[in-house]
């Protein structure tokens, strides 16, 4: 049991688990680093999956720790694409990263089709990319690369990612070569001498063997990234704020205008923010903060996790008095929205994703009550 600390304050609503791919090796392990940090909530945010939830809930519940469910996928705008257009997703034009926020009803059968969906085209791509990898260790090295069942193993219920191949690589390398011969062996492999530790190689796995142009790259099947209107209406279904994660750092020619983008934002039914703040500056989070302000949404921030390295759960913004209110009060707001949809009534926004006049305060003062329970809960 993680031991109190003298009182909690600051909050995370975008953490990854093993459910798709994190330094956490479960939702519970997330939740305890989040109590042992003082947080004063925390979310997991996993890719294409509401799968966590369960454990996650019931860790966050014996930590007395308020817990946000999210999921996050990739969407598709073939028009962007077309116009060369980057949002949130710097290398790929069209592509757009967006998260459902605060989902109250994780056993739709809407919602979970599209998750299936989703997750059926990364195995597939993932598959195929493990063979890619087969090939590649028999043409540098005459030996046997890592299996299938050494990447889908990594996560309990299947759902891989390019990161587990990457994983499943190193490892497959250190067990062809343990001792001093690893280095030759990587290098021969990788193309690439070893850079210092196991969280950097696996990056630069991904970069030297798995991306396009790269020796084991496998195209991504366009299928796998649904249009932006049917990730939104898979997110409502879950009962979710349907919100759109602002990148920042690199600055994107759509992102570069704010209030432009969040017009944008507007038509297409996302009115709730989420920011990852070490990809992001100190300006462009002000930026994010004050135009969330001006149009009366919801703003939170998060730190990932989504990388083999550990990192700090709580951001320096997060914790900033210029920013700390208003993304503590986002926080809130998605804590009362998956409460009050969660207990059948109408949270932030509606079943069509438009704003319900008045919600924005009844979210905001039941998630309110909710972290402060919390932060009591904690005083030494």
């Amino acid at each position: 049991m993680t031991a109190p600390v003298a009182a909690r304050r600051g909050t995370n609503s975008h953490v990854h688990t093993n459910h798709s791919f994190s330094v956490f090796t479960s939702p519970a392990e997330a939740a305890e680093a989040a109590a042992a940090a003082g947080l004063e909530a925390i979310g997991i945010n996993d890719f294409f999956t509401v799968s966590g939830f369960t454990e996650f809930r019931a860790a966050c519940s014996r930590l007395a720790l308020p817990a946000l469910y999210c999921c996050e996928c990739i969407s598709m705008d073939s028009a962007a694409e077309a116009a060369g257009e980057l949002y949130n997703d710097p290398a790929n034009p069209g592509r757009i990263y967006l998260s459902a926020k605060g989902i109250a009803r994780p056993d739709d059968p809407a919602g979970n089709a599209v998750l299936a969906e989703i997750r059926r085209h990364q195995d597939t791509r993932n598959r195929a990319l493990v063979e890619r990898v087969g090939e590649h260790f028999k043409k540098t090295s005459g030996q046997t690369g890592p299996t299938w069942a050494e990447v889908v193993g990594q996560t309990p219920h299947g759902n891989t990612t390019e990161r587990h191949v990457a994983k499943a690589i190193l490892a497959t390398i250190h067990r062809l070569t343990p001792g001093p011969a690893f280095a030759d062996k990587y290098l021969q492999v990788v193309g690439e001498p070893a850079k210092p530790d196991a969280a950097q190689q696996q990056i630069q796995i991904r970069n030297c063997l798995l991306k396009a142009g790269k020796p084991c790259y496998v195209p991504e099947d366009r299928a796998a990234f649904p249009t932006v209107e049917r990730l939104r209406d898979a997110f409502l279904a879950l009962g979710a704020i349907p919100t759109y994660p602002v990148l920042g750092n690199p600055l994107t020619a759509c992102e570069k205008d704010i209030s432009a983008l969040f017009d944008r934002l507007d038509r297409w039914g996302f009115r709730a923010i989420e920011l990852i703040s070490n990809r992001n500056t100190d300006d462009r989070v002000a930026a994010v903060v004050a135009e969330c302000a001006r149009r009366s949404w919801p703003v939170c921030d998060g730190t990932e996790h989504n990388t083999p390295a550990m990192e700090p759960m709580l951001t320096k913004w997060v914790l900033d008095p210029r920013f700390a209110a208003a993304f503590r009060d986002g926080l809130a707001v998605n804590l009362g929205h998956q409460e009050l949809v969660g207990s059948g009534q109408t949270g932030y926004v509606n079943a069509r994703g438009a704003i319900v006049p008045g919600s924005l305060a009844a979210c905001r003062s039941l998630g309110q009550r909710l972290l402060e329970r919390s932060a009591a809960g904690m005083t030494a």
